[in-house]
């Protein structure tokens, strides 16, 4: 092939890579993208160690700081080795690689009054997860994939929680005057990246991405092989999360403030499909019956759920939206997921120690009672429910509370 034939042949194959990574970087993916996908990546999760969690590993790191300042002496594994830990890490990490390589990572501050709703809504959502057994991914999702009737519970506490903080945040709207001092933002909130930074961010995002991939191949080497398949798994829902913003919040709460579904239309999808490679996964025995079956139906999921739900409404992130926001650089959420695990960690060794965790209910797998047929389609069908019900309110905006 001639000079010339050489490079009119290298310039679609060039083009074609400029137009996937806009693709891919340049815009964001549609909401039931990040839900067929986060549904898969469920189901191998599970497969692969155990079903996807957040909020314990939130509670490992709170669990540790009490223990190097003393004020707790909670027998823990380091966060490092922790499993849910790495994946939480992976996922901060993901989000973070796919900000920078969208050229949206910018450190984001945000006024005291902001900072004081993420302190106050980190620690609600801790107390609710620690009741619950679980967040809105622990508690909710995966709970719901593994036929628990606890899932079902803290999604009703969920939503009546996100009513209520939307309440909140209408009242606050409406009638609360505050400071100026309160309610103004500090430079980091309203400058922009500089050209020259813009422009490095797409290099500094596949460096991240480069260090995960060494850190997954230490941890292998070093013969800790599921946490380095978790820190990849971590890296993927990062990414996918910022790319999709994926969100539990706007899924509880947009039906009621703008009338929006995708989020809500997104989140029932991914449960649907995770429950059938769940059912798949127990029935014919690859995975034990009673993994994620939370003891916590009714009462500590439904009140856990409730709390929860305020709490994520108050901080503008569930316990997986924190995660790939802390990573796209919102300061508030850095001081949500704080507050979650100090408050997640003393809560729970206050709940242990007082013995009111046994008193929060018990563990309910359906097909104990019913068919694995009935059991998923129970599910599917309260998930079809939803999707049908938010998608009628986006067109008839029956339900708007603003």
């Amino acid at each position: 092939m001639t000079d010339a034939g050489a490079q009119t042949a290298s310039v679609p194959f060039g083009r074609a890579l400029t137009a996937s990574y806009g693709v891919l970087f340049g815009r964001q993916w549609p909401a039931w993208v990040g839900g067929v996908l986060f549904g898969i990546l469920s189901i191998a999760l599970f497969a692969w160690e155990k079903p996807w969690s957040v909020a314990d590993g939130v509670r490992n790191w709170g669990d540790w700081l009490l223990n190097a300042i003393n004020v707790t002496d909670t027998l823990i594994i380091d966060p490092h080795l922790y499993s849910t830990s790495v994946l939480n890490l992976g996922i901060i990490g993901g989000a973070l690689a796919a900000a920078l390589l969208s050229r949206q990572f910018h450190i984001r501050g945000a006024p005291p009054w902001e900072l004081l709703k993420g302190v106050v809504g980190g620690c609600l959502m801790g107390i609710g997860a620690s009741l619950s057994f679980g967040c809105n991914i622990g508690g909710f999702f995966s709970a719901t994939s593994a036929l628990s009737l606890a899932g079902p519970a803290m999604m009703l506490g969920l939503l009546v929680g996100a009513l209520v903080g939307l309440k909140l945040l209408l009242w606050e709207v409406s009638y609360l005057e505050l400071p100026e001092w309160m309610s103004r933002s500090g430079r980091s909130g309203s400058a922009g990246p500089s050209a020259t930074w813009r422009r490095l961010q797409p290099l500094a995002g596949a460096a991240i991405l480069a260090l995960g991939a060494v850190l997954a191949l230490v941890y292998d080497g070093l013969e800790y092989t599921t946490r380095a398949g978790l820190l990849g798994f971590g890296l993927f829902i990062g990414i996918i999360m910022q790319r999709t913003r994926f969100c539990f919040v706007r899924a509880f709460r947009e039906p009621f403030m703008t009338g929006h579904a995708d989020a809500t239309r997104a989140v029932a999808i991914a449960v649907v499909i995770s429950t059938l490679g769940f059912t798949y996964l127990k029935w014919a025995d690859f995975k034990d019956w009673e993994v994620f079956v939370r003891d916590s139906f009714w009462l500590g999921s439904l009140l856990g759920g409730f709390i929860f739900g305020v709490g994520m409404s108050l901080a503008g992130g569930c316990a997986s939206g924190s995660l790939w926001r802390a990573g796209e650089g919102h300061v508030k959420l850095w001081v949500a997921l704080a507050c979650f695990a100090l408050s997640a960690s003393y809560f729970r060794v206050w709940l242990t120690e007082s013995g009111r965790s046994d008193r929060l209910g018990e563990a309910v797998f359906l097909p104990d009672y019913v068919s694995w047929e009935m059991a998923a389609g129970a599910v599917i069908a309260l998930m079809a429910t939803w999707y049908l019900c938010m998608t009628w309110n986006e067109r008839r905006q029956k339900f708007l509370m603003m």
